[in-house]
């Protein structure tokens, strides 16, 4: 069935500037390694997307839209439907001393941040720093290539997945998901207990669930701790004796010639006590 706005889909994928055919952004780590892009800080698995949610490049959501699981796509990503053309508004010139006070020592090709905005240090002279506050790939050409892994149907996959975007620590099947009517519960593993912003990560989480399942008015966490192994089971009780009938059937065969040798003794008596009486 073709991807449609709204699928939870899980992709692999390979980002290069086309003009120079720079890897800059890969989700499997051999394709990384082979590019000469790989980072040992980097997680390097698939990766969820909501089609038509802007959670990637528009390029990238076009692409896999009317694609099928399985299917690999590729194609050029214009600047305007990856990170933008870029505005000359976009740059300013400032005096040094306004970043040295909040202790940036400017260095050209620096990546700063500036009253909450992400920019890029393009020249320092004479006491004055130029500032770019356009993306560092704005106006760059795109070439991508996808790997359409997974369409994910099920709420419960896709809330687990939601999950597996925000806390990566720890295998997304360790959490419990149930109850999927007007209240969602999560049944959260040890792991997860003591990692570090799980709060926000599970506000985040429950925002996001309300935002794809309209019908959920609750989202529940719950912790289960385990103070104490359980205690073993007892040994199960030995079966019964067989009862006396089943024994003597039961019995070796080197006793049959006693009870024959018994037999034949007994017989012999009668006999002779019969010859007795006729005389």
């Amino acid at each position: 069935m073709p991807i449609k706005s709204g699928d939870f889909v899980i992709i692999d994928y390979i980002l290069k500037v086309k003009e120079t055919g720079e890897v800059f952004d890969v989700t499997m780590e051999d394709q990384a390694k082979s590019a000469n892009a790989y980072s040992p800080q980097e997680v390097y698995e698939p990766k969820l997307l909501v089609v038509g949610q802007s959670w990637m490049l528009k390029g990238i959501d076009e692409l896999v839209t009317g694609a099928e699981e399985g299917q690999e796509k590729e194609a050029d990503i214009p600047p305007e439907k990856a990170f933008g053309l870029r505005d000359g508004k976009r740059v300013e010139i400032v005096p040094a001393r306004q970043l040295t006070s909040q202790g940036i020592r400017p260095i050209p090709g620096q990546r700063i941040e500036v009253q909450g905005q992400l920019a890029t240090i393009r020249a320092v002279s004479g006491g004055r720093v130029t500032i770019d506050y356009n993306h560092p790939l704005a106006g760059r050409t795109l070439s991508a290539k996808v790997y359409v892994r997974k369409n994910v149907t099920a709420p419960e996959d896709r809330i687990r997945e939601l999950i597996h975007r925000r806390v990566r620590e720890v295998p997304k099947d360790k959490f419990l998901v149930s109850d999927l009517g007007a209240m969602v519960s999560i049944q959260m593993p040890e792991e997860a207990f003591t990692l570090e912003n799980i709060q926000y990560a599970k506000k985040g989480l429950a925002k996001e669930i309300s935002r794809y399942f309209p019908d959920v008015t609750t989202v529940q966490f719950t912790e289960s701790h385990t103070v104490k192994a359980p205690a073993p089971k007892p040994a199960e009780e030995k079966a019964a004796a067989p009862p006396a009938e089943a024994a003597a059937e039961q019995a070796p065969a080197e006793a049959k010639p006693e009870a024959a040798a018994a037999k034949t003794e007994k017989k012999s008596a009668k006999a002779k006590k019969s010859q007795q009486s006729e005389q």
